[in-house]
């Protein structure tokens, strides 16, 4: 074993699973409560991640966005798990919103509140912007998928038209800041020199500089304000049935769907960089996120299973996230 790479990992893990056990901490104590989970996540998830997105994405060059390791790849992996996890179902006859979580548990990630951290961590600015085209273009496919699964099984109380769903998925700050500033990116070639230096006047750039800071200010206080809430929000509900089912949503999605990933990656896009792929398979075996928890609540769909599972899966990712992170490391990350 690699002393200095398992030191990086530990560098990179250990602080941002510490700020989520603060978090838990403060929610034992009840210092944070329901109501100040509500606000830091609309504060999170309508500002402060936006702003960082779009202040990192803006800044990269155009042609690095569209690479497939970082869009597609994830897209394939999960789809091919979800499909084998579809056919596991059907053998157990699985039924309704059971089957729906048990399915979309495997690749609903939280790739945004615990993935852009780590991403930070291990990549720096660079890791950021590819883990942000992840979030704008992969975290859609989440919540459009998830919510087909839904209608699928049949699954679900809710009275939300599932264009509206469609419409909520796409029309998100996220998706939205990440293609703002891939405008912005793609603006700014056109006053590129051939150093790659922008060819603009002196006020203009004083202005994007003084923006620039803002964005990155209050983007910046984002990332441990969702890991606090993230902590003091997870509880845990008693799922004394189907444990095997919870095993292998939970083992697919920490161990099986970032294998698929890299394996995916090595495989069609032996050219992609040590960062695209570092920052692909870490955002792919991030746990389960908080918004299926959210989702299954407003439409009935097996809150206790999904519950369980979000607990589980973000307990265990201790583990199983510093060897990912190991691992894509030993890749010249």
């Amino acid at each position: 074993m690699d002393f200095s790479r398992t030191m990086d990992v530990l560098v990179i893990c250990v602080p941002v699973f510490a700020v989520m056990g603060l978090g838990k901490w403060l929610g034992i104590t009840g210092k944070i409560k329901d109501e100040h989970c509500t606000f830091i996540n609309w504060l999170v998830y309508t500002f402060s991640l936006p702003s960082l997105i779009f202040n990192e994405v803006a800044k990269q060059r155009f042609n690095t966005f569209f690479d497939p390791a970082v869009i597609l790849m994830p897209l394939i992996g999960l789809v091919l798990v979800a499909l084998l996890t579809m056919g596991i179902a059907r053998m157990n006859k699985y039924k309704g919103g059971f089957a729906a979580a048990f399915v979309f548990g495997t690749f609903w990630a939280n790739a945004t509140y615990i993935g852009l951290p780590l991403c930070q961590n291990a990549f720096g600015g660079e890791g950021l912007a590819k883990a942000a085209i992840y979030n704008g273009f992969v975290l859609p496919f989440f919540i459009l998928f998830g919510y087909m699964l839904i209608g699928f099984y049949g699954a679900g109380s809710g009275d939300v038209k599932f264009s509206a769903r469609i419409k909520k998925a796409f029309l998100n700050p996220i998706l939205l800041s990440a293609v703002a500033g891939i405008l912005i990116a793609l603006l700014a070639e056109q006053f590129r020199a051939e150093d790659g230096t922008l060819k603009l006047h002196s006020s203009i750039l004083s202005v994007a500089a003084i923006s620039g800071s803002f964005l990155k200010m209050i983007g910046s206080m984002g990332l441990p304000l969702a890991l606090l809430s993230i902590g003091a929000s997870l509880k845990w509900e008693q799922t004394k049935s189907h444990l095997g089912a919870l095993g292998w949503t939970v083992g697919c999605k920490l161990i099986l769907v970032p294998l698929v990933t890299l394996l995916l990656i090595r495989l069609f896009c032996p050219e992609a960089t040590p960062v695209a792929l570092g920052v692909t398979v870490i955002l792919a075996g991030t746990p389960s996120a908080v918004a299926s928890y959210v989702v299954s609540c407003q439409l009935g769909v097996e809150r206790g299973f999904v519950s369980s599972m979000l607990v589980l899966s973000t307990a265990l990712s201790v583990l199983t996230i510093p060897v990912w992170v190991y691992v894509v490391k030993g890749f010249g990350g």
